[in-house]
């Protein structure tokens, strides 16, 4: 994704904020949709009282390029979504709010289509753990695995995780039920990759946007704005837009669900229980 995203003008004498966030990292990677516009949701909740603004996306690069490039103030208030040991490794602050309200605990995977069946019969969370995990280097989630007694394999580049299990060489590649709609739409015709149709995994993910500690007026005014859309229900509204792809296909309610223990964190930035929402029941 290239080019910039303009927001109408506010009051004519406010300065123009200008924020960035992370490019894709391919022409099929949709992960960061949910979270730009969640941004132009707060952005435009508070600019009547802040001002204009202008969003911007990022030269592609992975996750830790990026958090060393808003640690280093490369380009204008630089938001990296990230878990707190992430953020706070790289010396970064955040905005105190839930980006994904939660959403981001359950996980559905992408299995080798021939190991389908085994997957199936996989009634227990020790039967899942035997099977062979991919994730992306560095990925948060790897270690969780880890520390239930999963074998995984990290490694670089997006698109080569879903190679690894379209190939064999991996079993199984777990995403966010936000994230795995659009990622089975992207990537359906890839030979040798399968959607699970039974496993419903469940551990601690939280994630907020993190940028340099100097950007205080941003860390405040877009935990305000992501606030002010919460109370009023956009934001939960527009998560479930974006969900809608994953809810009409995974089948939630019907999946085997197995939670996970996860590791105490080095650092814990708020306690975000009173912005969750549970997608295995429907709103009302």
């Amino acid at each position: 994704m290239a080019g910039l995203l303009m927001a109408p003008a506010g009051p004519a004498l406010a300065q123009e904020l200008i924020l960035t966030l992370r490019a894709p990292d391919s022409e099929t990677d949709l992960r960061n949709a949910y979270v730009r516009d969640a941004v132009q949701l707060a952005l435009d909740k508070t600019r009547a009282s802040d001002g204009p603004y202008r969003l911007q996306i990022s030269a592609p690069m992975n996750k830790r390029r990026a958090l060393l490039e808003a640690a280093q103030q490369a380009v204008p208030n630089f938001m990296v979504v990230a878990g707190p040991d992430a953020g706070r490794a790289a010396g970064l602050a955040p905005v105190l709010f839930p980006i994904h309200l939660g959403v981001n605990r359950y996980r559905v995977c992408f299995v080798h289509a021939p190991q389908r069946e085994l997957v199936r019969k996989a009634d227990t969370l020790a039967a899942v753990a035997r099977l062979r995990h991919v994730q992306g280097r560095g990925w948060a989630d790897a270690d969780i695995l880890r520390a239930n007694g999963f074998t995984v394999e990290e490694i670089n580049g997006y698109e080569g995780l879903f190679q690894m299990v379209a190939l064999g060489r991996a079993d199984l590649f777990c995403r966010s039920v936000l994230e795995a709609g659009p990622e089975w739409q992207a990537h359906a015709g890839l030979q040798g990759l399968a959607l699970d149709d039974s496993l419903l995994l469940a551990y601690d993910l939280p994630q907020y946007l993190y940028t340099h500690p100097a950007n205080q007026a941003v860390i405040e005014r877009l935990g305000r704005g992501l606030r002010l859309a919460f109370a009023d229900g956009s934001l939960q509204a527009l998560l479930r837009q974006y969900l809608q792809p994953s809810l009409a296909l995974l089948n939630l309610g019907q999946r085997r669900l197995m939670m996970l223990s996860t590791p105490p964190p080095a650092a814990v930035e708020m306690n975000d229980k009173p912005f969750q929402i549970d997608v295995l029941r429907p709103p009302r």
